[in-house]
């Protein structure tokens, strides 16, 4: 069993963070540029599947940066996606 480093915690922290602020900004973006109800969740696609071929790809090394796009992604779409269908049946 490996030790784990104050250094290589404070990495996979700081991968997680950038991983939820591009997540946040790719899927709110998508939201804010069309308010489309298809908009964010075909981004979170994109965003998992870039998230899962870097794990893929590279392994542990990126496994705190996935870690924070894929949940990030997918919820935020799918909060966006529920926002704009209160907000089409608040204005008919």
């Amino acid at each position: 069993m490996t030790r784990t480093t104050a250094r290589v915690a404070a990495v996979q922290v700081g991968e997680f963070a950038i991983g939820s602020a591009v997540a946040y900004v790719a899927v709110g973006a998508a939201w804010a540029v069309t308010a489309a109800l298809w908009a964010p969740i075909l981004v979170a696609a994109a965003v998992v599947v870039i998230a899962a071929a870097m794990e893929l790809r590279f392994g542990s090394k990126v496994t705190g940066l996935v870690a924070g796009m894929l949940p990030t992604a997918v919820v935020t779409a799918g909060l966006l996606a529920a926002l704009t269908i209160v907000l089409t049946h608040l204005r008919s």
